[in-house]
């Protein structure tokens, strides 16, 4: 139970906010570069991609336990975090449809972009409610003191 409590605190949060935005602005930085067809760094991209969806989303579930929803910055950041997880299911969806409709279409390729797409506005929702989290968890800690 330390280690639950440990998570609670604002500090950790905002070490935690800073490194998921990086992470996920990485993975859209090395996907960018992974369409030239170096395996290296379609690997890394990947690899970043995969732990950078983990990281979203348990930033999400720590960002909707900790906020307090009883002020005005707390209530947008709990609501901005439900946002990003609805918008986290509807990437996800959009991965698997367009994988399962690729299999069936002449032009499978063509319809790949909408995953390209799902995954880039999950990625960037991530890191703006990372950055968003990063600033004003200062100030939800400062009035809670």
């Amino acid at each position: 139970m330390c280690k639950l409590e440990h998570l609670k605190n604002f500090k950790t949060l905002r070490i935690y906010s800073f490194l998921t935005s990086l992470i996920l602005a990485l993975s859209i930085f090395l996907s960018q570069f992974g369409v030239l067809g170096n395996v290296l760094i379609q690997s890394i991209a990947s690899i970043t991609i995969i732990l950078g969806t983990i990281l979203e989303l348990i930033h999400i579930l720590i960002l909707i336990q900790l906020t307090n929803r009883d002020d005005k910055v707390g209530w947008v950041l709990h609501r901005f975090a439900y946002g990003t997880l609805g918008i986290m299911i509807f990437s996800f969806l959009s991965i698997v449809s367009s994988t399962f409709l690729s299999t069936f279409f002449i032009f499978g390729r063509d319809v790949m972009i909408v995953a390209v797409i799902g995954y880039v506005m999950q990625a960037s929702f991530g890191v703006c409610l990372s950055s968003i989290s990063y600033h004003f968890a200062t100030i939800e800690d400062a009035w809670q003191n």
